[in-house]
């Protein structure tokens, strides 16, 4: 940072306050900034030396502040977590502020400041790399958070009442988005009793959970009105998406219309009962397990469903003729299908009942030699063909033998070549 920052004392805008190695007591100039506004980043916190100097940056009169960053290096040679904690004490700003952002803290707990109820304008918080915390502050307490990331907690094992708050108030009243990424530990999250979980989340449209390499069910015990969407990216040990013990899909999940489910290999179902009635869009990527049980699935009984994105890699035994009877709905508009390597035929009877199909993917798929003989639904608008060489010979426009089965699609792609 420049020398004597202290001195523009009429300063309003400071995006970052960078601390180099020698210079942690620099953090006090802030204090001298009275009129700052809009969004502040202090990086560098691990070199501060003493926490007197932090008091004087004086946050807490900062009230034209509404995002505040604060970063410690995550390499940082410094393993003096007690004195973290006593800065980031030392940090608490106005209880105006909107947005909140903690970087590589790494004592075990937070200061009660992070999730006081007095910050009721707070809507975001992401805490990412808090790599020795073990415990959640208690967020559900701030009145207005609409959105919550939590990243690289890898000291977090499990998630429970604590990050909830008193059990007096209604948790999370207006979370909307919830993200929980890259947190190694992550075993399990449950909160006590049946009814404190249908208080939980009332607002939350959006639940994000990726790289959580132990996690073996994606989501608590209890009922979401408002969850719309459900991302689960990358968690090797996931059995099931919903707990076993939920007695009623459609009650406990009213409004989910999208799951994508990538990167699970020890998947085999997203719940027990199946997937929710009002489901429009499902794609499942690198879930064999889940793949192999498609005919347990009953999509049929769900008319809302639109889009579908299978990925048939590493299935047993493979999949050699798709799809099949009585597998999927007519209500669908999209198909996409990649690396379906061992598909050799399309089913023509299931095609034909496709009856509202206007989009068609096939990527990969390089055994597969034809179109089904009864050719594809009329409806269809859009048709891609890649990495499939066999099909894509026969589908060349004038000389291939199943252009007549697709001549009327407005819009045809074939070897990432659109055909004019």
């Amino acid at each position: 940072m420049p020398p004597q920052m202290c001195k523009l004392k009429n300063l309003q805008t400071l995006s970052d306050f960078v601390l180099g190695e020698d210079g942690g007591s620099r953090i006090k100039e802030l204090g001298e900034l009275k009129s700052l506004h809009g969004s502040l980043c202090i990086s560098g916190l691990e070199n501060v030396v003493d926490v007197g100097d932090v008091l004087q940056a004086d946050l807490k009169n900062k009230e034209c502040l509404t995002k505040l960053i604060l970063r410690w290096k995550h390499y940082s040679k410094s393993n003096d977590s007690t004195k973290e904690k006593e800065v980031l004490t030392a940090l608490e700003p106005h209880k105006r502020l909107k947005i909140l952002g903690i970087y590589g803290y790494r004592d075990t707990m937070f200061p009660d400041w992070v999730a006081c109820k007095s910050f009721s304008d707070i809507v975001e918080v992401t805490l990412y790399g808090c790599k020795n915390c073990c415990w959640l502050p208690p967020l559900g307490q701030l009145p207005s958070l609409k959105e919550l990331m939590i990243w690289h907690m890898h000291g977090l094992e499990s998630i429970g009442d604590e990050f909830c708050g008193t059990p007096s108030t209604t948790p999370f009243p207006s979370l909307e988005k919830l993200h929980i990424l890259f947190m190694g530990s992550l075993e399990r999250w449950s909160f006590t009793g049946a009814e404190q979980a249908r208080k939980i989340f009332p607002h939350l449209n959006t639940l994000r959970i990726e790289s959580c390499d132990k996690l073996n069910a994606g989501l608590p015990a209890g009922s979401f009105p408002s969850l719309e969407t459900i991302e689960i990216i990358t968690c090797k040990e996931m059995v099931s998406a919903i707990p076993t013990s939920q007695a009623d899909i459609d009650s406990a999940y009213p409004s989910l219309k999208s799951i994508e489910l990538w990167s699970c290999p020890r998947l085999e179902s997203f719940s027990r009962m199946g997937f929710p009635s009002n489901l429009k869009k499902l794609d499942i990527f690198g879930c064999p397990m889940l793949i192999a049980n498609r005919m347990k699935w009953d999509l049929q009984r769900l008319s809302s469903l639109q889009s579908l994105v299978l990925q048939g890699i590493e299935i047993e035994g493979g999949v050699d003729s798709f799809p099949e009877e009585g597998l999927l709905p007519s209500t669908l508009t999209s198909l996409h299908i990649f690396y379906f390597e061992n598909l050799e035929t399309l089913n023509g009877k299931s095609f034909h009942n496709l009856t509202s199909l206007q989009e068609l993917t096939i990527f990969s798929c390089k055994e597969l030699q034809c179109l089904p003989e009864e050719g594809l639904p009329p409806s269809l608008a859009r048709l891609e063909i890649n990495r499939s060489p066999l099909l894509e010979q026969r589908c060349q426009r004038g000389t291939g033998e199943d252009w007549p089965k697709i001549q009327h699609v407005p819009y045809i792609e074939i070897g990432y070549k659109e055909i004019l």
